[in-house]
């Protein structure tokens, strides 16, 4: 009986074992294994500032470059609405001819982040409520994306070059003749490059250190040479060959991608530079300031005059013959008030006037013609510049203690 008792047990065991149910992956998580597009998120990310519009193509399809593989594409409407079905975005990398799901926009979500796998054209193209069924075969985009992760590649070379081989075979530096010509060759190769960004520059002096670079003024073509002279500065103060030179291209493509190509070193030959001191003579304080350019004496935006000198104008705007009475006034404060400093200007009189002894960022100049009480004419006006007015001569730091106060 007991043994019945016991076969009965172990029957009624295996039969309960044998129906309960595994679960076959218990970390399994939806929102981590599924698709983004496949549920709403609790939040979103947007980009600090869009793409911008790098160029317009067709019909008024905009192109966008950028210089990373992950990108925010802006809802076409602004964000998703809640209550209707969620715009999704399509996109194509063989110019139309394939189209793929790339995912959803979720609840009131405004930027989609797109992840790009290689670099490209993406074409994008939104698919839901209000965007139309494309009219033909292949589907035209709605947007053009363009993947760039590639910095422009630039080949720079020197004829002659900087080295050269002697008798035994061994490569030396070669010499340069201060006047020398050397012509710079170039090739920037990249399929977004901006055609205006190609640039030269030089320096002279000991590389690394204090390589100050000077930029030629005019944009360069993609390929091409230049003759470029060895100026007296390259020598350097050393002389005999100790001198350094050396040439750099950059370029920029659309994507802002930016690259360098630099030259060999050119060891520079000549008399070494004289080093002359400029001749320092104190000034008075009311001494004329040497006031150089186009409009002598106009203050230049952001300009620092000192307080308490004094200043000659050589210029006036044109038609200042045409008035009377042509005054010069002086604004502390940005325009707010204003108060004259010289009357009676006339065209090709230089003008002298005093700078308050203040201290402001917001100084201005301007020119009136005085018409009568009520009407008065501005002819120019300054923009914002500095007057720092310095404090009169004191003894600084801590007062001396005469010995008899010593020790009390």
């Amino acid at each position: 009986m007991r043994t019945n008792i016991c076969l009965l047990a172990l029957v009624m065991a295996m039969f309960v074992t044998g129906c309960e149910v595994q679960d076959e992956n218990p970390d399994w998580d939806p929102q981590t294994d599924y698709p983004s597009w496949t549920y709403d998120k609790p939040y979103y990310y947007r980009p600090s500032e869009d793409l911008p519009v790098a160029e317009v193509v067709g019909e008024g399809i905009p192109v966008y470059y950028t210089n990373s593989q992950q990108f925010f594409v802006k809802h076409s409407s602004g964000y998703q609405v809640p209550g209707v079905p969620r715009l999704a975005i399509w996109y194509s990398t063989s110019a139309g001819e394939n189209w793929d799901r790339a995912g959803y926009f979720g609840v009131e979500q405004t930027h989609f982040l797109f992840h790009a796998e290689t670099d490209g054209s993406y074409w994008a193209r939104f698919v839901g409520p209000g965007q139309g069924v494309a009219a033909a075969s292949p589907g035209t985009p709605h947007r053009i994306y363009v993947v760039d992760t590639t910095r422009p590649a630039i080949d720079i070379s020197l004829e002659p070059p900087a080295t050269e081989k002697d008798k035994k075979g061994n490569e030396i530096p070669h010499i340069y003749p201060v006047g020398d010509m050397v012509e710079v060759r170039w090739c920037v190769r990249d399929a977004n490059l901006v055609t205006d960004s190609v640039r030269m520059a030089t320096t002279v002096g000991t590389f690394p250190e204090n390589a100050v670079w000077t930029r030629f003024p005019l944009s360069l073509p993609a390929t091409g040479a230049m003759k470029v002279s060895v100026p007296p500065e390259a020598a350097g103060r050393q002389g005999r060959g100790g001198g350094r030179m050396r040439f750099r291209i950059e370029a920029t493509d659309k994507a802002g991608n930016v690259n360098f190509a630099f030259s060999e070193i050119l060891h520079v030959d000549g008399p070494p530079l004289q080093v002359t001191r400029p001749i320092i003579r104190p000034v008075s304080p009311w001494e004329l300031v040497a006031q150089p350019g186009e409009k002598p004496g106009w203050p230049q935006p952001g300009a620092l005059i000192r307080g308490g000198t004094s200043r000659m104008l050589k210029w006036l705007p044109d038609g200042v013959e045409k008035y009377k009475n042509v005054i010069l006034q002086f604004s502390a404060n940005n325009g707010r008030s204003w108060r004259t400093v010289a009357e009676n200007l006339q065209s090709g009189d230089p003008i002298r006037w005093a700078v308050p002894q203040i201290n402001s960022k917001l100084c201005r100049l301007r020119v009136l013609a005085v018409k009568s009480d009520k009407h008065r004419l501005m002819l120019a006006k300054t923009q914002a510049f500095t007057v720092h007015t310095a404090p009169p001569d004191t003894i600084l730091g801590p007062e001396e203690i005469p010995p008899e106060s010593q020790g009390k």
